[in-house]
């Protein structure tokens, strides 16, 4: 069984502890240090808060990219090739 060395360690931990098979052993060390506990009781409601979080573009910006391409008309020449034409 690894101690916790770093913070990194103790965020590990939180966030793979169902994969570990010993994890228990893991909690029992938590629970005998105090600092240890209240580290990870915090790291514990950051990663509840992540998770509410919302990750990913704002509705006005798919509707720019949406507009943008349906407005967008990519053109095959003969002479010139592809041309780019943004219609209104």
């Amino acid at each position: 069984m690894q101690q916790f060395n770093t913070l990194n360690d103790l965020i590990f931990f939180a966030y793979n502890e169902s994969d570990i098979p010993n994890a228990n052993e893991y909690h029992k060390l938590i629970d005998a240090d105090q600092k240890l506990t209240r580290q990870y009781r915090t790291v514990l409601k950051l990663k509840n808060g992540f998770r509410k979080l919302k990750v990913g573009p704002s509705e006005i910006t798919i509707r720019n990219i949406l507009n943008y391409s349906s407005a967008l008309s990519v053109t095959n020449t003969k002479c010139a090739g592809k041309i780019s034409l943004l219609l209104n």
